[in-house]
């Protein structure tokens, strides 16, 4: 039997796409504000632990911009979850939905429980999971930095990734 896959679906989501998980087995799919209302507060790289923490195996969200943002993708790359961002459609919700009711059969076939993933609607019909590690190469380079010590600077400890966002 294959492990359940969690996907955390950001506050830019009409809360109706639960009621087509049931065409996805073996899948939850649930609203941040389901999950924990705080959570809509956080920004990406708390909501990120958090998740991790609480066992989910990725984010889907509109916010793709979060994949040029170095803590955040730091924490990407050590919380081991695939995100799964939406590009292009603008602040959308309903086109947004229909992304990822198109997209996500494929991103479930391929995501691997445990490694940090990134899939962008922006790439073929049938997205191929990238290495989060090489947005975080694009991004120091973007900045000029050297990739090792802007990841000194900015990654998730182990004592970070262990304490609970919410006591």
């Amino acid at each position: 039997m294959t492990e359940r896959l969690r996907f955390a679906l950001d506050q830019n989501f009409p809360p109706f796409v639960l009621d087509v998980a049931e065409y996805f087995p073996n899948t939850e799919l649930k609203p941040l504000f389901k999950i924990e209302p705080r959570l809509c507060d956080l920004d990406d790289r708390r909501l990120i632990i958090y998740l991790h923490q609480a066992g989910w195996h990725g984010l889907i969200s509109n916010n793709y911009r979060m994949l040029w943002v170095p803590p955040e993708i730091a924490a990407i790359v050590k919380a081991r979850i695939a995100v799964f961002a939406i590009e292009g459609l603008g602040d959308d919700p309903l086109r947004a939905t229909g992304s990822v009711l198109l997209h996500l059969p494929a991103v479930l076939k391929r995501v691997t429980p445990g490694k940090a993933q990134v899939f962008r609607t922006g790439k073929p019909r049938s997205p191929q999971p990238d290495d989060a590690w090489q947005y975080f190469e694009e991004a120091a380079h973007r900045r000029r930095a050297d990739v090792s010590e802007l990841y000194e600077q900015v990654k998730v400890t182990d004592e970070e990734l262990d304490t609970p966002i919410f006591e």
